[in-house]
């Protein structure tokens, strides 16, 4: 009995120190803002709750670190004429960093190409291709930048971001500004003998087919949002076309993600045991202290992320890595 404490003790001291770890990491970016007037940019206005979770993440640490940021924006509607009175841009970080989602990729490098007299600062991304022609167009793009840094998620994203700035770093996610979630003792029970499983599943571009030796429907943060944040968000989306009434739907935005997250976290608390191939799933999972099975995507972000930040032999299993051994 002695013994089972002390292991119990001993993996929620270790998911405390690698929380507290990480989190503690995002210094080295708040190191390039003390001082300055910042803006943030290419915050996410729709329902990828892991986009969301970075959004606040970073939120908090702005607060954490007392920055001053002046201007705030979506990834449309940006008022360039508050924009020219920063001296940094921060893009938000995630994994719209390629050509995957165009539309993002894009935005950053019409950004890029209009103020190359500015700081920019990509907040932690993981960067893909799938065409090798757009990645070597989108390079020569940053490439004329000559103050461009960019932060990155994985060691693939690493070697990639070579190619687009001389200033590449890694980092984790800026979700894990919002540790601490919970306290240390609250972390679930390795040795579980009654489960609870969510399956959280993408149903989007990033899905990948993997059995797993769980049969349950499965679930995506889609099933999260009510006909009430569809409304919002469509009215959101038309009334920022409307310059003066930009800031106060960025505010209204800011309060209806922080019900979003409130709603997912509170739904996590239903179980203790997370299948997942969203990478969001699993860092929310760990910064509650859940049991994780984890899944790959489509281009192996989960993955790189895991190496990388979140390899806790107690609390997460990699079940892409074991299926891949086994093939």
């Amino acid at each position: 009995m002695i013994l089972e404490v002390n292991v119990k003790e001993n993996y929620q001291v270790e998911w405390k120190e690698r929380l507290d770890k990480l989190k503690s990491m995002h210094k080295d970016i708040a190191d390039y803002c003390q001082g300055k007037k910042l803006a943030y940019l290419d915050i996410p206005m729709h329902f990828n709750v892991g986009d969301l979770l970075i959004y606040a993440g970073t939120e908090q640490f702005i607060r954490d670190y007392s920055l001053n940021v002046t201007y705030r924006g979506f990834d449309s509607g940006i008022d360039h004429k508050e924009l020219r009175k920063v001296d940094i841009i921060l893009i938000h970080g995630g994994g719209n960093f390629g050509d995957l989602y165009p539309r993002h990729q894009i935005f950053k490098e019409e950004i890029v190409t209009k103020y190359p007299d500015k700081k920019i600062i990509f907040l932690p991304q993981t960067i893909y291709f799938r065409n090798n022609e757009e990645k070597v167009r989108s390079a020569s793009i940053f490439r004329k930048h000559n103050d461009l840094h960019i932060f990155v998620r994985d060691d693939r994203s690493l070697e990639l971001a070579k190619e687009f700035s001389n200033s590449c770093n890694m980092m984790p996610d800026m979700a894990h500004s919002l540790h601490p979630l919970i306290d240390h003792s609250e972390v679930e029970n390795i040795n579980i003998d009654k489960f609870k499983i969510l399956n959280l599943r993408r149903i989007d571009i990033e899905n990948v087919s993997l059995e797993t030796d769980i049969s349950k429907k499965t679930f995506d943060w889609d099933h999260l949002i009510t006909n009430e944040d569809k409304i919002h968000l469509r009215l959101s989306s038309k009334l920022n076309l409307i310059p003066f009434l930009r800031k106060k739907i960025l505010n209204k935005w800011h309060r209806r993600s922080d019900i979003l997250i409130f709603r997912s976290i509170n739904f996590f608390y239903q179980f203790n045991v997370v299948y997942t191939d969203r990478l969001h799933g699993a860092i929310l999972a760990y910064l509650l202290g859940k049991n994780i099975k984890l899944i790959d995507n489509s281009y192996g972000k989960n993955t790189g992320y895991y190496t990388n930040w979140l390899d806790d032999k107690f609390l997460i299993k990699n079940i892409s890595i074991n299926k891949n051994e086994k093939n």
